[in-house]
């Protein structure tokens, strides 16, 4: 061997042996440091240079939340001509109108709309008084709903049952009467024959209450007729109800821009329930949809604005939904449980660190709340506007828990201060989307939330999803370049065959389980996930039981890796890219099983 030949051997030798040491850190450096980027969102902006998340601001100039004040609304109910026509029925929200004593302007009309033989509902149609210069031609749509009703108080109607719909009433009474409003302003209340025939299949069923899954999905149904009977849309795939009548034509003229679902959880039936009020604001739709982050923003600065003064008398903090006693807000509907388990965690490693335990309760707390964010997003619950961001209209639920301490309760003609708040709110945020004659087109229409007042937006959490997808490009040229020494096409094309006939037959199989059980997506889409694991370990030890040689043994199986390397690079680009939700936590797991 001669001297040159001596060289170039040592030279590949330290190549290899630099190889052998940079390739383990390319695989495992990248990710680790993804993940570590991801759980220091809430604390941590890289692409702004600061030690803090993004906070709230609102892009769109029209949606100005700051340029007014609202009156506080009133504490006391108003009287009824009428409860009810039938002590055994509860009156409905166009009934309540007809029989009030509260002075309703002629612009206000109420139409009740059996959208099906088991959904109906009342829709409250607010004309502006005088409006611009040309024709509406746009709206706002509030649909409020209670999760569950008192079925047990049969002898109370839709004004008296609940403190949120008797201030509904001073609301639809002052949008009457409003000389800003420019929208037309629509406002749905389920009928509570609906929920009632929900409340009675599940307690054929169950002899205890209406089930959490009922309770749930009565105002999704509800929401989802009320956009398909306005929109007229039959062939739409996302329906959760069939055979959808539609509304007069007089009634879907304007454009719908927004739409706002209030959820007025009954904290009678919460065992859990802990502390003041909880307001969880939730723009989380299906598929990792989500409306312009304007919205979300507006929706929040409105709970915190001030109201007007009235007789010169200074606002009483302790009535406010936002500033009152123990009100808290979150961008996710898991509750306090995932926050005190996410603590539990992050104590324990800050005492270990030394961190101070208010920074690590903070950190804790965001935390949690972009964990829940994102689960929200990728595992629901479904929301109940989410069937108007399928149709690309900006739409969000407020999801409301007061505690029924005796304030306001709904036996008494007082109104609980929360909900005449939440309502003055409510007509804030209106009043803002109202100054806005376009769709919202700025801001931001991907990101994620530690807590409705921060986050995190698609140029920040980019950068640690590329970090941690790095490696599947790294292994799959560690393939190609290096440990392939033959790439088995026949055996690749065999095994994808297989794999897609399997997925496919699998899928047929759970659509149909899903279609027959219907309401139980969770069932069948466990079992598909169990009989596709079951698919692929049955091939794998089919593979191995095959006599041949090691070398080509260790050739199939990285021939069978090198393809599914390349296959996750070129499906995960555009997931993370447009849905990081679901993108994120697939690419973590698919680097741990390559």
């Amino acid at each position: 061997m001669t001297k040159l030949q001596q060289e170039k051997l040592k030279r590949k030798l330290k190549q290899e042996k630099l190889l052998k040491r940079i390739i383990p850190l390319l695989l495992t450096v990248p990710y680790f440091l993804g993940i570590i980027w991801t759980l220091l969102h809430p604390i941590l902006s890289v692409v702004t240079g600061e030690l803090k998340c993004r906070g709230k601001y609102i892009d769109e100039n029209g949606l100005d939340v700051h340029r007014h004040r609202v009156e506080s609304y009133p504490l006391q109910r108003g009287v009824l001509q009428q409860s009810s026509s039938n002590n055994n029925v509860p009156v409905t929200m166009c009934q309540a109108i007809q029989s009030t004593t509260i002075p309703i302007s002629s612009s206000v009309e109420c139409l009740h709309h059996l959208a099906t033989e088991s959904i109906s509902f009342d829709v409250v149609r607010i004309l502006p008084p005088i409006g611009p210069m040309i024709d509406s031609t746009e709206a706002i749509v509030l649909v409020v709903g209670e999760e569950e009703y008192n079925h047990k108080s049969n002898n109370k109607g839709w004004y008296e049952r609940s403190d949120l719909n008797a201030s509904i009433m001073h609301l639809i009474k002052k949008l009457g009467d409003s000389p800003w409003l420019t929208k037309i302003v629509y406002i749905v209340s389920p009928s509570i024959t609906y929920v009632a025939s929900v409340s009675d299949d599940a307690n054929e069923t169950n002899n205890t209450s209406s089930t959490k899954d009922d309770r749930e999905s009565y105002l999704v149904s509800v929401v989802d007729a009320f956009i398909t009977s306005y929109l007229g849309d039959t062939s739409s795939t996302t329906k959760t109800v069939n055979n959808i009548r539609s509304l007069p034509t007089d009634y879907t003229s304007s454009m719908i821009r927004s739409v706002l679902v209030l959820n007025d959880i009954d904290t009678t039936t919460l065992s859990n329930m802990k502390g003041g009020t909880e307001v969880n604001i939730l723009p989380q739709g299906v598929g990792g949809s989500l409306p312009n982050l304007d919205l979300v923003f507006a929706t929040f600065m409105s709970f915190g604005s001030y109201p007007a003064k009235t007789n010169g008398k200074r606002f009483d903090t302790s009535k406010s939904i936002y500033y009152g006693n123990d009100s808290v807000f979150r961008s996710h509907s898991f509750g306090n449980e995932l926050e005190e388990r996410v603590s539990q965690v992050v104590k324990r490693l800050g005492d270990m660190i030394g961190l101070k335990s208010l920074a690590a309760e903070e950190y804790a707390k965001d935390l949690a709340g972009l964990l829940g964010f994102i689960g929200g997003l990728v595992i629901g619950p479904r929301q109940p506007h989410s069937s108007a961001l399928n149709h690309g209209i900006d739409s969000l639920t407020i999801e409301v828990r007061i505690p029924n301490n005796g304030v306001g309760a709904s036996s008494s003609s007082n109104i609980h201060p929360h909900y005449a708040d939440l309502t003055r709110c409510m007509e804030h945020l209106l009043r803002s989307i109202s100054n806005l004659h376009e769709r919202l087109h700025h801001s931001i229409a991907q990101y994620t939330m530690p807590s409705p007042s921060k986050f995190v937006s698609h140029g920040e959490y980019v950068f640690p999803t590329i970090l941690v997808s790095f490696p599947m490009v790294v292994r799959a040229a560690k393939l190609a370049l290096r440990d392939l020494k033959r790439f088995h096409f026949v055996h690749v094309v065999m095994v994808a065959c297989a794999v897609c006939t399997s997925t496919l037959v699998i899928s047929l199989w759970g659509y149909i389980i899903g279609w027959k059980v219907e309401g139980h997506t969770s069932q069948w889409t466990a079992m598909y996930f169990i009989s596709y694991l079951v698919v692929v370990f049955a091939a794998r030890v089919r593979d191995t039981q095959k006599e041949e040689s090691e070398t080509d043994l260790v050739d199939r199986r990285g021939s069978l890796r090198f393809i599914s390397c390349l296959c996750g690079i070129y499906l995960h680009v555009p997931l993370l890219l447009a849905n990081y939700s679901l993108g994120f936590p697939s690419s973590a797991f698919h680097h741990y099983w390559l």
